[in-house]
């Protein structure tokens, strides 16, 4: 079972996990309220537990920079079929990165660091350790990451704050070995120099 918006959010409050501002929305007027409270630019995306691949329904836009264009985009989104809400939420610009766990069958609870993007879908550039751990395995994770050159401003990139990176795996090692999760994808994490922030989630029980 895909665990629904409400309960996700509860699951990652619990454990102290940390998103951007982010609300689950039923009409224009309430989408356009909540660009405007929190700023542009924003995302905005279906939510649903029936559907696990949002961008290639077109579910995800991003880099909305005003009332009008989060307007449009609330209209398109309310199109696609068994959605329970629209999500707006603020953007996050930084380092993509992948964090995941799962049950497997010898081990118990792995989580897995990753740089995002193409970065792990081609070089497959992952790290896993199993679950739970503290500090020290955590920044072992991120040592052995191909992109971690990344996450120190690469290319006038942002330098990322490593410890909240390094609070952000511990708190997921806890989570999988706490709770009866099969599955969870945090894709994209996104990390700069102010913190680390939990942009999508996937969970299945």
């Amino acid at each position: 079972m895909i665990l629904g918006y409400k309960k996700r959010e509860e699951l990652l409050e619990k454990h102290g996990l940390k998103r951007p501002e982010t609300f689950l929305v039923q009409s224009k007027k309430e989408a356009v309220e909540k660009g405007k409270s929190m700023g542009f630019p924003v995302v905005a995306k279906i939510s649903s537990d029936k559907h696990l691949h949002r961008t290639e329904l077109g579910g995800v836009i991003v880099d909305i920079k005003n009332e009008e264009e989060l307007g449009e985009a609330f209209e398109k989104l309310s199109g696609i079929e068994d959605i329970e809400g629209i999500i707006i939420q603020k953007q996050i610009d930084g380092v993509e990165l992948i964090v995941g766990a799962k049950k497997d069958p010898s081990f118990g609870p792995v989580v897995m660091l990753g740089t995002g993007g193409i970065m792990v879908e081609i070089f497959k550039d992952v790290s896993f350790r199993v679950a739970p751990f503290k500090v020290d395995k955590a920044k072992e994770m991120i040592e052995e990451i191909k992109g971690k050159k990344l996450l120190d401003g690469f290319r006038g990139g942002p330098e990322v704050d490593k410890e909240k990176l390094v609070d952000l795996l511990v708190k997921t090692s806890r989570l999988a070995f706490e709770e009866e999760v099969r599955e969870l994808d945090f894709n994209p994490v996104i990390a700069n120099e102010r913190d680390v922030y939990i942009c999508d989630v996937k969970i299945v029980l």
